[in-house]
């Protein structure tokens, strides 16, 4: 090996760390340093992660209720018709992940992220519209359903003007 405090020999071992050569060695360039926050990750996070718990409750849904038993009236009287649930929410969690998945891959394009914050801000709109008449028990929801678009929105906006980390 190399004398302490010298480069290492032509014949080491190990390559000489990165600090050394600026550059790297050869085959392995230096390491870029990564700073700041990735916004777009986190947008795609916030896209993904409702449409996860949702697939995740309709599926439990699907386990535990698989079978809906209803009353028909007829001509003839009251039928008593059960449907299966099962392969329906399996297509619906289905089409739902399909869905999240694109919409996830698309928030990579400015474009798409511009397309979502004029959405949100429609809803954050229509939110602040709908408050004012709403029931006490409705207000909650509202105010819910706001706060999201509000930190939505936000993450958009940051994930458009903030650069990402290369």
């Amino acid at each position: 090996m190399a004398p302490s405090g010298g480069y290492p020999s032509a014949g080491a071992a190990y390559p000489p760390p990165s600090d050394w050569v600026s550059g790297g060695y050869a085959g392995h360039p230096a390491a870029e340093v990564r700073s700041g926050t990735d916004w777009v990750l986190w947008v795609r996070v916030a896209i993904a992660v409702p449409s996860v718990l949702v697939a995740v409750l309709l599926m439990l849904a699907g386990i535990f209720f698989p079978h809906v038993t209803f009353e028909q009236g007829t001509a003839s009287g009251m039928v008593t018709r059960t449907v299966d649930l099962g392969p329906e929410v399996a297509v619906l969690v289905a089409a739902l992940l399909a869905v999240t998945a694109l919409f996830a891959w698309l928030a990579k394009f400015a474009i798409f992220r511009v397309v979502l914050l004029v959405l949100t801000l429609v809803s954050v709109v229509s939110a602040l519209s709908q408050l004012a008449d709403a029931v006490s028990a409705e207000r909650a929801v509202y105010l819910l359903v706001l706060g999201w678009d509000i930190l939505y929105a936000g993450l958009l906006g940051l994930s458009l003007v903030a650069p990402r980390p290369r």
